[in-house]
């Protein structure tokens, strides 16, 4: 049963069932209880994502969810760079995962508010974490954005070396952004609703 829920859900789902049988001793059933629970599993749930591209230079989803951006632009720690939004719902699984292999270089904290993602001009407001890391001798970041639904970002105990798939952390109504260089080939468009795993492009 653990292994198909996400670990940061243990909690909450255990004292929920506690509650259930406290209030089942005392009064009976407890509906209400009940529904929450549904609404908890339903939320950290951890389906089972087999990847579908092994090509070392692939760009792999991190998450479920949709593609809000697809951009040209400039950075200046950076340079000339596409970046890709992928923004995560209430609806899909929040369990987020390294989207290539890569060599981590540096993990940034910034706290700040949890704010609805679609709000695109208020990310410098927003709790973040970046990864800046290196893959297939290019340079990448990773931006995860706290949702309003979002409590305190945090990633799971990571090592320097990333393999593809290694689960970084679980992520609620938020948005993760990559930063990668301008060569690149990409295999997905705008508005499009993608799983964690799926072919985004590739690293050229």
């Amino acid at each position: 049963m653990m292994k198909y829920i996400a670990k940061e859900g243990y909690f909450s789902i255990g004292l929920i069932v506690f509650l259930i049988i406290f209030f089942w001793i005392l009064n009976g059933f407890s509906f209400v209880l009940f529904l929450a629970l549904l609404i908890f599993l339903f939320i950290f749930r951890n389906p089972n994502r087999i990847l579908i591209c092994h090509d070392k230079k692939a760009i792999l989803s991190p998450i479920d969810g949709q593609i809000i951006q697809i951009e040209n632009t400039f950075r200046k720690d950076f340079g000339e760079c596409i970046e890709i939004s992928i923004a995560n719902s209430f609806c899909n699984a929040g369990s987020f995962y390294a989207p290539f292999e890569m060599n981590i270089d540096e993990v940034k904290y910034k706290y700040g508010l949890f704010i609805d993602k679609g709000f695109q001009n208020l990310n410098f407001l927003k709790e973040k974490i970046s990864i800046n890391a290196v893959s297939n001798s290019s340079k990448i970041i990773l931006e995860i954005y706290a949702g309003n639904l979002g409590r305190k970002l945090r990633l799971d105990n990571i090592s320097h070396g990333l393999k593809v798939g290694d689960r970084l952390g679980f992520l609620i109504d938020g948005k993760i952004k990559l930063v990668l260089p301008k060569n690149i080939r990409i295999q997905a468009g705008l508005g499009d609703e993608i799983k964690s795993g799926s072919l985004l492009g590739y690293l050229i």
